[in-house]
């Protein structure tokens, strides 16, 4: 298992009074990046958009689905004695590697409520989940494809390995920042630039706004506004 240190406690108050789209374009703006990279895909969707913002550091697992056989314990318990290591706030950041995401959940009001009290804020699944009324009545994340309504005999394994969620690496450790927009993953080294970086972006956005619904606007105008053709 990879690791980053985890950031500092003002670091994490500013990222969650930003939209993760606001992130997104000022990580752009910093080029640690291909832009094609660096956030989780639609497919994985925010279930309680009216939480707000979710940030915390990764702890990654993939989940199965042991179908005919006895579920290997080990998994589960690893998971929760990394979790208690950890410094919070953390994410759980789940792989579905059943092959059938639509057919298991791989947590509920119980997971959550131990995951909680382990130092964790929300889980993020290519999978499904259940629980949903309970979960959103605690103020934990659910991000996910759907709810499934059993939890058939899934089994947790590997424990803190990198992961694919949606055509994103997700590794132990990283930034993860999500809300209604979907997940960014946040780079350690971005974050002393950062600030400088969304303040340029909420500059710029405002400026395009304040004159697209000015009485001056005209297309030409604003093609050369941004410089296009230049």
């Amino acid at each position: 298992m990879t690791s980053s240190p985890s950031p500092a406690e003002s670091d994490l108050l500013y990222l969650r009074g930003i939209d993760s789209p606001t992130v997104a374009n000022a990580l752009e703006r910093l080029e640690l990046r291909d832009r094609s990279e660096g956030y989780i895909g639609g497919s994985v969707q925010c279930a309680f958009p009216e939480l707000g913002t979710m940030v915390g550091t990764a702890l990654t697992a993939t989940v199965d689905n042991a179908v005919g056989r006895s579920v290997r314990q080990h998994g589960y318990w690893d998971l929760w004695t990394t979790l208690e290591r950890m410094e919070g706030p953390v994410v759980i950041v789940m792989k579905d590697a059943s092959g059938t995401p639509t057919r298991v959940a791989y947590a509920g009001e119980i997971m959550v409520a131990l995951a909680s009290r382990l130092g964790a804020v929300g889980i993020v699944t290519d999978g499904a989940l259940r629980d949903v009324a309970e979960v959103r009545a605690k103020g934990f994340h659910y991000f996910m494809r759907q709810p499934v309504v059993s939890h058939a005999n899934f089994e947790l394994s590997k424990i803190g390995d990198p992961v694919f969620i949606d055509g994103q690496l997700v590794r132990t450790g990283d930034i993860l920042h999500g809300d209604a927009n979907g997940i960014v993953v946040v780079p350690g080294e971005s974050l002393p630039s950062l600030r400088d970086a969304v303040e340029a972006i909420r500059a710029a956005e405002r400026r395009d706004l304040d004159f697209i619904d000015s009485p001056e606007f005209t297309l030409d105008g604003y093609k050369e506004m941004r410089g296009y053709g230049a």
